[in-house]
């Protein structure tokens, strides 16, 4: 049974969000952090201690203070004419595993719907070039691009039982001879090289690592991502895995500023064509390293991150769907991507497939009949040529 806790650590008056969110991995032990009259509380599914409770979240609280206040203003807005009506969960959804779901139909289908409608508007404007990327990818990839680093709370490590015959048959037969799950010993494990993607883009620079690029070019690629996320799982569109579609600019500083620009325009119109609520704000990464305030401060000031946030009816909080990112000559220096004897510059546009789903559907449900009239006219139009469609 869950008991709770109320940590007294002085609350300071910017990076409240990130302190909340970054609180969850204090402890395993830890449900849910929330703020209550000025006392940070703590639901825990067993004892912790206040003191290993106090000192994590000073710890958290002199990291994520330092940052700006998050004055930017929206640059796109879009308000419902009246009130939105919580609705329930998504039909045919069945979490598995905390952030991790099975969809059944509708979600299912609309899921492939909104990733064929994301390259129709996103992809197809730049003449982007598709490429396949797997699911997971070395660590050394990770590394060469700072990810570890800056985000090692999301890591989901990929190993696999040692080749050894002994070791395997052993592991067998325990298991054979047991109903419960048998978990191995970490000597019995590789050594570890591989990792669950966590963002679709790392492939597409590491597989260009000391090359050129001779001519500005889009990119898109799809893949199942993971980023573990504690309790905060819990929240609405915190997903363990999800599938994450990219357009990825590689090129001449004028052409990545001219993608983002054009790219924020189509968000704006799919916005406004779908009844999409919500706004385009500027962002920053929820780095989890020290340097936090160092590195979210500099995103925002050269407005090097935006995301489109989705309101969540009955919520006080809103979903990004959707994040455009400048990286400047970041990942071609980190994999010695070249334009002749310069460095390129690199861009992209994300969306998040589920959240996105999941956002529509609690502002305007599943039911098809019901959506505002161009979403509905896009998708019908599109179930004419789906495969799966029923005669």
């Amino acid at each position: 049974m869950a008991t709770e806790i109320a940590v007294n650590v002085a609350v300071p008056s910017t990076g409240i969000p990130q302190i909340l969110y970054a609180a969850a991995f204090i402890d395993p032990a830890v449900e849910n952090v929330a703020l209550r009259d000025g006392a940070w509380v703590f639901s825990l599914a067993q004892p912790v201690s206040e003191q290993r409770l106090s000192q994590g979240l000073t710890r958290l609280v002199e990291r994520f203070q330092q940052a700006e206040d998050d004055t930017g203003q929206a640059i796109f807005q879009l308000a419902p004419e009246t009130a939105l009506a919580a609705r329930g969960a998504p039909p045919a959804t069945r979490e598995i595993h905390p952030g991790l779901f099975v969809y059944g139909e509708p979600v299912s289908t609309f899921l492939r719907f909104l990733d064929s409608a994301i390259l129709s508007r996103f992809a197809a404007p730049f003449a982007a070039v598709e490429e396949v990327y797997p699911n997971c990818i070395p660590a050394a990839s990770l590394n060469a691009a700072h990810h570890l680093g800056s985000f090692p709370e999301h890591l989901h490590f990929l190993t696999h039982l040692r080749e050894d015959l002994d070791l395997l048959d052993d592991f067998s037969a325990r298991a054979a001879a047991s109903d419960e799950t048998i978990v191995p010993e970490l000597s019995h494990v590789s050594r570890l090289q591989l990792v669950q993607n966590p963002s679709t883009c790392y492939h597409c620079y590491a597989a260009r690592r000391d090359g050129q690029v001779a001519t500005d070019m889009a990119i898109t690629a799809v893949t199942r991502c993971h980023r573990f996320e504690a309790a905060n799982h819990r929240q609405l569109g915190r997903l363990l895995e999800f599938t994450l579609r990219e357009v990825i600019f590689l090129g001449a500083p004028d052409y990545i500023r001219a993608t983002r620009e054009q790219s924020l325009r189509l968000v704006e119109l799919l916005a406004t064509d779908w009844r999409l609520y919500g706004e385009l704000v500027p962002a920053n990464d929820p780095f989890f390293s020290a340097d936090f305030a160092t590195k979210a401060n500099q995103q925002r000031r050269l407005a090097m991150k935006f995301e489109y946030a989705m309101i969540i009816p009955g919520q006080d909080r809103k979903l990004a769907i959707m994040s455009s990112n400048l990286h400047g000559p970041t990942f071609s220096k980190a994999f010695n991507i070249k334009r002749g004897e310069r460095a390129i510059n690199s861009g992209c546009l994300g969306f998040g497939i589920e959240r996105l789903a999941l956002a529509i559907i609690a502002q305007h449900g599943s039911d098809p009949a019901q959506w505002p009239p161009r979403l509905a006219q896009d998708f019908a139009r599109w179930r004419q040529t789906d495969p799966l469609a029923a005669e």
